[in-house]
């Protein structure tokens, strides 16, 4: 096996300076030996078991060989062992596994500092014991115990024992605080102080020196060879240490954990190497270390620059997905750039995305379009699957020796492969498979990074997904609308054939009513005259599907003429009367000046929005008036139907008032309760205004009646006017219908295109190839609405119809449909239909089931 193949586990914390270089010293024989050193953070004592289970699957995912560790709790170096991973432990252990081994004999340091007290103070005095009082870990009591049986031999030494930690801080505070209670049991001045550390002996000689309790006789020794003790036997107040060489200790660590990933024999035990160190010898063993360090601050530096590196490399890559992926929304091109970003920024050879199919329980590689790629089963997936399952990533190092999966003979030339679950708010979206053709080694910063742009990139997936069922769905939409609009034409126009025979029939009975040349009874005559007022309405209801049909499908055209408006209007007054007036208790007014101008528009259509008016206020009124008024000024004339009918509930107005054709559907009841039904008429009045360039509006209130206001401009041409052409026998001019309304038909195909995605006025502008000011000014004279009004109309209907018919969140369709700020989305909607976008769902569920009506 190539050596530079081994993983090693790393999990010696620096705790205190011996440590430092202890980890320094490892990681120097590991770089010789060409090991791979994996940090790996162990669980906390009194970790929960949960926290033990991930930890050991973490050993698992980074594929260690041995792990070099500090003493663990028992059952948890068990559990490491009987995984069959070897354990190099820094610290005395009383555990005894073949594939542990462990340093032994750290009592015989304790021993020395003893005998060398002794030997300072002579066989009479009170010595301070610093640390570790209440810690069970075999390290603290073999100190305690080696130092203690060499005391205990001098009936006239005197040991008293504080302070439970083992940093310097911590217990120089807990042995000021705590004074009152411990040194009133001494003598002054104590003849000695021990450390278990050399850090604990400094606090015990600070803290005595602040309480009075030294003077220049009291002899302090320790344990390790800390700088810090060596600096203060310098400095003379300290007087020895027991020196544990952490090179010696370090050397070893690592010669023991690349022999254990060899699989080669493992002793128990090794020992420590100790020397004691006082003024006399300071000076050589200064040198010793200060030789051996010299290097540690370049090495610290170095270790933080490459996680600073780190750190940049994945805000740069965040910041990158976050630009790109997340305004990509064709999944080809999202793929594409996918793999080119982990290519540059972490050299990954291939990144494939896995997308997972709970029902199917399969993955599915998506490709670019064209290409098909056979499913994937859960149970053959490997690592694949493992990572669903887990919901973690899988990291192997190298393939071809991978102790947990098996060489993927579909993948012969990777070598590193890294598989990563993609989340989205909380569910897995599929997996990102990373392949490198040269083997890479990823510390657990790099890969906690590769994870988190990973489920960035899950973002861009989903939003990928939700535009193309968007997309789908308009599709599906537009096709049902067009077969929708061709149905309701063919059925109209089969329908006026009977329909205008019946009324033939009935008006010429009713206009001679000896037509048959017998008196026809009254009571015939009543129900001709029912069968006539029924037949109107049918025919006007055939005739507004019919326009709807033609405008949906954009054949609907205008055949302008003057229209003398006094006679006309007098005109439809009457038939409206007469047809719709007959029988009720309702008062009917023509309010209109004496004179009134001549008006460039259709008859008939102007007819139709007129009827439609009228016939809507008497269907709702049971009691007072129904005024059909005009007035006029120098550019518009001023048309309006007012009734003291039930009137309409805000949220319905609201509705009415933003409806375009795209939203022509069931409305909900009206004040007293009565169905809207359809509302058929008030959308074909719409969009015939729109045609001749005038505006409709609607004033009502609930109980007390609704007005509605038609203005339409005298003299201009209507938004699709008519072309004259000579007729070529005769030479006479023919009027021609011909649609303008090409740029708001390029500005509606624009929108419809591109609702989903943000856009500005300027996109809209370069896209009909006009300016911006020009397209905003002729979309309002054309449609009476101003462009950003209709774009979010336009949104907001298509809100709806996701609002009814999907699962989707108020947040997932405020995306879809082109807005990225749901709250925002949810302000815009509220002023276009009167409720929120809850409250709509909530409101159309509950009328999913009403009776038609209006």
């Amino acid at each position: 096996m190539n050596h530079t193949f081994l993983r090693i586990g790393f999990a010696i914390e620096p705790g205190d300076p011996f440590w430092v270089q202890v980890r320094e010293a490892v990681g120097q024989r590991a770089d010789a030996l060409g090991l791979s050193l994996i940090p790996i953070q162990v669980p906390a004592r009194g970790a929960t078991s949960e926290a033990c289970l991930h930890f050991l699957e973490e050993l698992k995912a980074q594929e260690i060989q041995a792990l070099i560790s500090h003493v663990l709790p028992e059952s948890l170096m068990r559990a490491i062992l009987e995984s069959g991973l070897p354990l190099i432990c820094s610290e005395d252990t009383s555990l005894r596994h073949p594939l542990l081994v462990s340093v032994h004999g750290l009592g015989r340091a304790a021993v020395m500092a003893a005998e060398y007290l002794v030997g300072r103070i002579g066989e009479e005095g009170q010595i301070l014991m610093v640390g570790g009082r209440t810690d069970p870990a075999l390290t603290a009591t073999l100190r305690i115990e080696g130092f203690l049986g060499v005391i205990r031999a001098y009936p006239g030494l005197r040991c008293y024992h504080v302070g439970d930690g083992w940093r310097y801080d911590e217990t120089l505070d807990q042995l000021l605080e705590e004074a009152a209670a411990w040194t009133s049991r001494l003598e002054r001045p104590i003849r000695a102080i021990f450390g278990l550390s050399d850090s604990l002996a400094l606090a015990g000689r600070d803290a005595c020196r602040k309480l009075g309790l030294l003077d220049t006789q009291t002899v302090i020794v320790g344990i390790n060879g800390d700088p810090l003790a060596l600096a203060a036997i310098q400095a003379g107040t300290m007087d020895a240490t027991i020196a544990t060489s952490p090179q010696d200790l370090g050397y070893r660590l690592a010669d023991f954990a690349r022999q254990a990933a060899l699989q080669e024999p493992l002793p128990h035990h090794f020992p420590y190497s100790f020397e004691l160190v006082t003024a006399a010898n300071l000076s050589q063993v200064a040198v010793e270390k200060l030789v051996f360090i010299a290097d540690l601050p370049s090495r610290l530096v170095d270790v933080n620059r490459q996680q600073e590196q780190q750190r940049l490399l994945q805000l740069q890559t965040s910041l990158e997905i976050n630009q790109r992926l997340g305004s990509i929304l064709d999944p080809d091109e999202l793929l594409a750039a996918m793999a080119q970003i982990f290519r540059s920024r972490y050299g990954f050879d291939r990144a494939d995305f896995y997308l997972w199919s709970h029902p199917d329980r399969t993955f599915t590689l998506l490709a670019r379009s064209g290409k098909t790629a056979d499913p994937v089963p859960l149970a053959t997936s490997g690592p694949l699957g493992h990572a669903l399952l887990n919901n973690r990533l899988i990291y192997i190092p190298d393939t071809g020796s991978s102790p947990r999966y098996p060489p993927d003979l579909r993948w012969p030339h990777t070598r590193t492969r890294v598989i990563l679950p993609v989340r989205v708010g909380g569910q897995v979206l599929g997996v990102l498979d990373l392949h490198s053709q040269v083997r890479r080694l990823c510390n657990q910063a790099e890969l906690d990074a590769l994870q988190t742009l990973a489920d960035e990139m899950g973002i861009g997936m989903r939003n990928a997904q939700l535009y193309a069922q968007a997309l789908q769905a308009r599709a599906e939409a537009v096709q049902a609308s067009l077969l929708r609009s061709r149905l309701l034409a063919r059925v109209s126009q089969q329908f006026r054939a009977p329909l205008n025979v019946i009324l033939g029939y009935c008006q010429a009975a009713l206009a001679n009513p000896t037509l048959y040349g017998v008196p026809l009874p009254d009571e015939l005559l009543r129900d001709l005259r029912h069968i006539e007022v029924s037949g109107a309405a049918l025919q006007r209801l055939v005739n507004d599907l019919l326009e709807l049909a033609q405008a949906e499908t954009g054949t609907l055209r205008l055949y302008p003429e003057e229209v003398a408006l006094q006679p006309f209007l007098k005109e439809v007054f009457e038939s409206a009367r007469r047809m719709m007036g007959d029988g009720r208790t309702v008062r009917w007014r023509l309010q209109v000046p004496a004179t009134l101008p001549t008006l460039l528009a259709d008859p008939i259509r102007l007819r139709t929005m007129l009827m439609n008016l009228l016939d809507n206020a008497a269907r709702f009124t049971e009691r007072g008036q129904i005024v059909l008024g005009a007035d006029y000024s120098e550019t518009r004339v001023h048309l309006w139907v007012q009734d003291t009918g039930c009137g309409m509930a805000p949220e319905t107005l609201a509705l009415v008032r933003q409806r375009e054709l795209y939203g022509a559907g069931e409305l909900p009841p009206r004040a007293d309760g009565s169905p809207e039904g359809a509302g058929l008429g008030l959308a074909v009045v719409q969009y015939l205004a729109a045609l001749h360039q005038g505006e409709f509006r609607i004033e009502s209130e609930p109980g007390r009646g609704t007005t509605c206001h038609l203005s339409l401009p005298r003299h201009a041409g209507p938004a699709h006017p008519e072309e004259r052409t000579a007729d070529p026998v005769t030479g006479t001019r023919q009027r021609q219908p011909r649609l303008s309304h090409q740029l708001v038909d390029k500005v509606q195909e624009f929108v419809a295109r591109n609702y989903a995605t943000a856009f500005t006025r300027e996109e809209i502008a370069a896209a009909v190839g006009v300016t911006p000011t020009y397209v905003s000014r002729v979309f309002r004279q054309q449609t009476g609405m101003a462009l950003w009004d209709y774009v979010n109309g336009y949104r907001v209907a298509r809100a709806r119809e996701l609002l009814e018919h999907s699962d989707l969140t108020v947040t997932e369709i405020a995306f879809t449909v082109g807005f990225n700020d749901s709250s925002y989305f949810s302000r815009v909607f509220r002023k276009e239909t009167g409720l929120s976008p809850a409250a709509y769902r909530a409101s159309r569920a509950s009328t999913a089931l009403a009776p038609p009506g209006r």
